[in-house]
């Protein structure tokens, strides 16, 4: 194989790579829009939100739920768009809808016996993505979910946080950042060869 066939395969390799994982980081910053919008909302109007007694439970459970119909949609355009579905795809996309029910779950269950669930979601999705970062090997979001994971355990020994903050704080570090880089990979170093391949390319 020469230099030049060589580098092709590199560079082919690089942008199979970012199409393939670009989906995910859209799902990380959406969520991270959707939950932060939320969250602030629910901060700044708490009358409107906790309007009546089931009201919140309303507000944090409809528009989510509306969020996954979104996420679906454009989850399964994007697997139809790419034409195949690797193994890995799989497992993070099992892994994933594994949390969906969870955080329905578990936010249910909250409102039910009048408990904030920030704490527990948190920790779940800290779970995820610590597993997602490692299973697709992005350094990123391994950090972000262990960063998220630390800041949640210590929230519970500063029982007088506000939740609603914590949450934005959270998602923040755990889910937005690393969705973007995962989504503008020039953030990444992966990025870098990808020049160095092009420009060599070119000469």
């Amino acid at each position: 194989m020469t230099k030049e066939e060589q580098l092709n395969v590199i560079n082919n390799a690089i942008k199979q790579t970012k199409t393939n994982l670009k989906p995910m980081g859209f799902n990380l910053i959406f969520w991270s829009v959707v939950i932060i919008a939320m969250s602030l909302f629910h901060y700044f109007f708490p009358e409107i939100v906790q309007y009546s007694y089931y009201s919140a439970a309303i507000y944090w459970v409809s528009i989510p739920l509306i969020g996954m119909v979104y996420t679906t949609y454009y989850n399964i355009r994007s697997g139809i768009k790419i034409g195949y579905e690797t193994q890995l795809d799989r497992v993070i996309r099992i892994i994933w809808s594994v949390f969906g029910l969870a955080w329905i779950f578990t936010v249910g269950i909250s409102l039910v016996y009048n408990v904030n669930p920030v704490q527990d979601v948190l920790f779940l999705l800290s779970i995820v993505l610590i597993m997602t970062g490692l299973i697709i090997k992005f350094h990123n979001i391994t950090i972000g979910g262990v960063g998220l994971l630390i800041f949640t355990v210590y929230t519970y020994y500063n029982p007088g946080l506000n939740l609603l903050l914590v949450n934005v704080i959270g998602i923040t570090f755990g889910m937005l950042i690393p969705g973007l880089s995962l989504y503008y990979p020039k953030a990444d170093v992966m990025l870098h060869y990808f020049h160095v391949v092009e420009e060599e390319e070119e000469l």
